[in-house]
C-alpha cells in the first residue's frame, strides 16, 4: 500500500489485518466484540472508543497512536553489547548497532520500596510487569507475579501452590510466605533494572 492509502484509521486498520493474515470476523473475536464491528471501522464509519483501539492495537502487535495517527511512538532502544553463550562466556555482536528495543506500551513499571523480595528486587529497583492481566495464575505457578487477591490487595511475590486446589501461597525470598490466598488476576514480572537507569 502506498502511504496515501494509509491515510485514515480504517486503511491502518485493514493494512494491519491483512498483514496478520486475519479475518474481519478473527479479528473481532480477538477484541471480544460482534463480527460486524470491524467492517465499519475499516470503512471510516465511526471510530471506536479508546478502550477498543487499544484492544485492536494489541491484537495487531501495533500501537493505539499508529492506528489513530497513523505515527510510532519512538520505542525505547537499548545498545546490546554481545551475547551469553556457553560457560556464561560473553560473545561480541556480529552485526552493527545492535538494539533491543522495548515494547513500551506493553509494560508496566513497579518502584521497589521494601526489602521483602531481595535479593531478587532489591529497593531502589524498578520491576517491570507485562501490561496485559492473565485469569489463569495456574499457569505462572513458579514465577514471581504481581498477584491481586480476591479482597483487593496487590502483592509482589512468588506464585507458588497451595494445599487447595483453587488457592495460591505467595512466597518471598525475604519475608514469610502467604498461605492459601484466593487469586483473581496475575501480571507477570518480566525483569527489573535500577532506577538509576530511568531518564530525569
Amino acid at each position: 500500500m502506498y502511504a496515501s492509502e494509509l491515510s485514515s484509521f480504517g486503511a491502518r486498520l485493514r493494512s494491519l489485518r491483512h498483514a496478520k493474515g486475519l479475518s474481519q470476523v478473527e479479528l473481532a473475536r480477538l477484541i471480544g466484540r460482534h463480527q460486524t464491528v470491524i467492517g465499519p471501522y475499516e470503512r471510516d464509519e465511526y471510530m471506536p472508543p479508546r478502550a477498543i483501539v487499544e484492544k485492536l492495537a494489541a491484537a495487531l502487535h501495533s500501537t493505539p497512536e499508529y492506528l489513530l495517527f497513523g505515527r510510532s511512538p519512538q520505542r525505547p532502544q537499548i545498545p546490546v553489547i554481545g551475547t551469553l553463550g556457553p560457560g556464561g562466556l560473553v560473545a561480541a555482536r556480529r552485526e552493527a548497532n545492535p538494539v533491543v528495543a522495548l515494547r513500551s506500551e506493553q509494560l508496566l513499571a513497579l518502584p521497589i520500596e521494601d526489602e521483602t523480595m531481595e535479593p531478587v528486587f532489591r529497593r531502589g529497583w524498578v520491576a517491570l510487569l507485562a501490561a496485559p492481566e492473565s485469569e489463569r495464575p495456574d499457569q505462572l505457578l513458579g514465577r514471581d507475579v504481581l498477584a491481586e487477591l480476591a479482597d483487593g490487595r496487590l502483592l509482589l511475590r512468588r506464585l507458588l501452590p497451595a494445599t487447595r486446589a483453587d488457592r495460591f501461597d505467595l512466597g518471598a525470598y525475604n519475608g514469610p510466605v502467604i498461605r492459601g490466598v484466593r487469586v483473581v488476576r496475575v501480571r507477570p514480572v518480566v525483569g527489573c533494572f535500577d532506577r538509576r537507569a530511568l531518564a530525569g
